[in-house]
């Protein structure tokens, strides 16, 4: 955002048959002045923490490999539900990893505090119940969420806290949120690694080869805000995976529309910072293009069903009106409101006819 510091922090790597992405979201709001650099450690941290977990997974990972897709919801959730389940040593793995990122964070932040006093910008623009409190509540200051996926060739697994939207396409073209989602997180509230539960706070996903994603998208919270409809985010993203997987300068024809879209998508939308970070594996996106298109068309084809059906509607209350039009003022306004709502129909109309036919261009 203009003049104010980006408090969105993504990292990736990918090697030796290994690709991590990683994104965390800083909180806005005079209480969290120095959340960018809680969520720059987050990721720093969670990166080399999942790392540690994969060298030392042994045996967890031959149950990754075999394992159906499995969501496991926060503990928070869990228990409020009344369905806590016995953990298994798959759930005692991550679990461990949850605590070492969140153990890691909290050491990295109050080293940070310490060789960083607070600056004169900070005390002049923060109000002083927060910075006359600001080394009793670090973990305040620094807050932000976390959201990390990992592909290994055999297995794969993907973890949140905090809100912001995960978001995978199969290669039949179908789309799903794989994590599963917390309803803690809700308008501008959110679970944290700053929370004192933090670690209850956790929701995962993994799977082995077989279920592992065609694309894999994070985006955080200033993506979902600036679309409202979840559908209509995904379209987003169908656009990027076609994108990706169109050919050898798909990589960098997305990350080119990303830095040219975001910025625009901000100002008329939620005015947030945006980061977006994607695993996929090319082949299958290439295999998942048909299918993809086929998912935008039907979405316009529904879209151009309902508006039809409206316009029909609208044309019917003007044939209705038009006898009695003149017969009163009420008459008269209503008549033309029906007049300039059918031409409003037929402008969508207009335009989703426009977007199918080049939709089904593309199919060719």
């Amino acid at each position: 955002m203009i003049d104010k510091v980006c408090q969105d922090y993504a990292l990736d790597e990918s090697k030796k048959g290994v690709s991590i992405a990683i994104v965390c979201d800083g909180h806005g709001g005079e209480r969290y002045f120095r959340s960018d650099v809680g969520a720059k450690f987050a990721a720093e941290v969670s990166l080399k923490q999942i790392k540690t977990l994969l060298r030392e997974f042994g045996s967890i990972a031959k149950i990754l490999e075999t394992s159906d897709f499995t969501q496991v919801e926060a503990l928070t959730t869990q228990r409020e539900k009344g369905n806590l389940d016995k953990e298994t040593e798959v759930d005692k793995s991550f679990r461990q990893l949850f605590k070492s990122i969140i153990a890691c964070w909290h050491m990295a932040i109050e080293e940070h505090a310490a060789n960083n006093p607070l600056t004169e910008q900070e005390l002049a623009t923060v109000p002083e119940k927060y910075t006359s409190v600001f080394l009793d509540n670090l973990e305040k200051t620094y807050g932000c969420t976390l959201m990390a996926v990992v592909a290994t060739q055999k297995y794969w697994f993907a973890f949140h806290i905090g809100d912001g939207k995960c978001i995978s396409f199969d290669t039949d073209g179908a789309w799903m949120e794989p994590i599963p989602w917390d309803d803690k997180c809700f308008l501008n509230k959110t679970t944290s690694l700053c929370d004192s539960d933090a670690i209850d706070e956790f929701r995962y996903c993994y799977g082995g080869r077989s279920s592992r994603p065609a694309a894999i998208f994070l985006g955080s919270d200033g993506i979902d805000d600036s679309f409202g409809e979840t559908e209509n985010m995904v379209n987003f993203y169908v656009q990027i995976a076609k994108m990706l997987g169109s050919g050898k300068d798909g990589r960098e024809n997305a990350i080119q529309s990303l830095k040219e879209d975001l910025p625009k998508l901000s100002k008329i939308g939620s005015k947030d910072d945006m980061s977006v970070a994607a695993l996929f594996d090319f082949n299958e996106l290439q295999n998942a293009r048909a299918n993809l298109l086929q998912w935008q068309i039907n979405r316009i084809d529904t879209k151009l069903s309902i508006a039809n059906s409206q316009k029909d509607a609208l044309i019917e209350k003007r044939e209705r009106l038009e006898p009695v039009k003149d017969d009163s003022q009420q008459n008269t306004i209503e008549y033309n409101y029906v007049l300039t709502d059918i031409q409003r129909a037929e402008q969508s109309i207009a335009v989703l006819e426009k977007q199918l036919s080049k939709l089904k261009e593309e199919l060719i």
